[in-house]
């Protein structure tokens, strides 16, 4: 009698302990839900949950054990047999529908190239972190398709930049050359404007893909939209051609193994992707945060950062004659081509307000006075707005918004009809 009632103590302390367990787990996963994350400390020790699926990897099993111990066998097959077939309805609607959130990578917008270092891939299409979408067209534009014969009524703009033109966290009809494209179609001629722009390019890659991709569709003006990053990288890693295989830094690693064919895993694991990036500010990108935490990334606060090293022309003289040389080149070979050329820098906002991190803009400003080529420097446009945070994706990413790029758009147009190059 006395083992019986010690088994039926144990059994229900058991169960006491189990429920608390679930209590807790399910507290932690609805904090971290609403949150995005935290980080608490007692006595110096540190408690933190920032993922969802920490709490849930805890949770599940514990769910299952109290159910194991509680519920008839009979009723436990039940159960579980319910939950299977509904668990293969969902996945049989996930392959029928195919959402791109659902495939193992979810979105794989760059391949390896040994012309590029790496290009976006033809005929891609799916969203991002943020919900945004992208399809990129059959010449690996992000755009629409378009004939490489231009009519003879269209006035052509090719804009070549990295993750600023590409228009990285927002959908393509807010980036900078889309919004221009629809400035500049309020007047009677037709203008087309195309998105060259590739994530993570630099200078050397830009007149690749001018060279390459560009001139071949005979551009009435070429724009050159410039951040302070591609001067890191004005000369390609390789002598020639065909030697160099490319890498592709933005490669996911997605889900691998037996789990990456089915459907929902694959639902469950990029949503719970792009939940994190989202939230990715409260994980310890602190430089997300606000311009100020930025700057004290970024800023002199930080004299060893590489950016801040750009920024405030403390480079190697090497890299800056390598980068006046390529463009030159760019230059030289877009008005062969029959192509004018604008250039245009975008600024990051830790430069906004200060001239010590806007050294690079004045060193690209004379290299484009050098060599007869017009240059328009956004920052002083970005540093007139009162709310400038709003410019940028801040604390989600620190890419332009689509009221910056919006904001770009415009102040394009304005400098090219001010120099008069929309005519032929």
């Amino acid at each position: 009698m006395a083992a019986s009632n010690f088994r039926l103590f144990t059994l229900k302390a058991f169960k006491r302990i189990l429920d608390l367990g679930i209590a807790i787990y399910l507290i932690l996963l609805l904090i971290v839900i609403i949150t995005g994350g935290f980080e608490v400390s007692f006595f110096g020790i540190s408690i933190k949950a920032n993922h969802l699926f920490t709490p849930i990897r805890f949770l599940i099993p514990l769910i299952f054990i109290r159910l194991a111990i509680t519920v008839r066998i009979i009723n436990l097959a039940l159960l579980f047999g319910s939950l299977f077939v509904c668990l293969l309805s969902i996945e049989i609607a996930m392959r029928l529908w195919d959402p791109p959130i659902a495939r193992p990578e979810m979105t794989q917008l760059h391949r390896a190239s040994p012309l590029y270092g790496w290009d976006l891939v033809p005929g891609t299409s799916g969203i991002g972190f943020m919900g945004e979408s992208y399809d990129i067209n059959s010449a690996g534009f992000r755009d629409t398709e378009h004939d490489i014969e231009k009519q003879p009524e269209i006035f052509r703009i090719m804009v070549i930049g990295d993750s600023f033109t590409f228009g990285a966290r927002v959908n393509q009809e807010d980036t900078y050359p889309k919004q221009l494209e629809k400035a500049l179609n309020r007047q009677n001629i037709r203008y087309e404007v195309i998105d060259c722009g590739v994530i993570g390019h630099n200078m050397w890659q830009h007149y690749e893909v001018l060279k390459r991709k560009v001139l071949p569709y005979r551009p009435d003006l070429v724009i050159l939209g410039l951040f302070e990053d591609d001067l890191s990288g004005s000369i390609p890693p390789y002598d020639k051609p065909g030697k160099y295989q490319g890498i592709n830094p933005f490669k996911k690693r997605g889900v691998s193994g037996i789990m990456s064919r089915f459907a929902l895993w694959n639902f469950l694991v990029n949503a719970n992707a792009i939940y994190e990036y989202k939230y990715r500010y409260r994980r310890g990108y602190s430089y997300l945060k606000t311009i100020d935490e930025r700057k004290k990334e970024w800023g002199p606060e930080n004299p060893t950062n590489s950016n801040y090293k750009i920024m405030s022309g403390k480079l190697e003289k090497q890299k800056y004659r390598d980068f006046s040389e390529t463009l030159s080149k760019f230059v030289q070979s877009a008005n062969a081509g029959g192509a004018r050329v604008l250039v245009v820098m975008i600024p990051d906002s830790v430069q906004l307000d200060e001239p010590s991190l806007q050294a690079v803009n004045r060193f690209v400003q004379q290299a484009c006075d050098n060599i007869g080529v017009p240059f328009l420097d956004l920052t002083p446009i970005f540093e007139s707005q009162e709310d400038q945070a709003s410019l940028y994706l801040h604390p989600f990413d620190a890419h332009n918004s689509p009221k910056g790029l919006h904001l770009i758009a415009q102040a394009i147009a304005n400098e090219i009809a001010k120099l008069r190059l929309l005519s032929s």
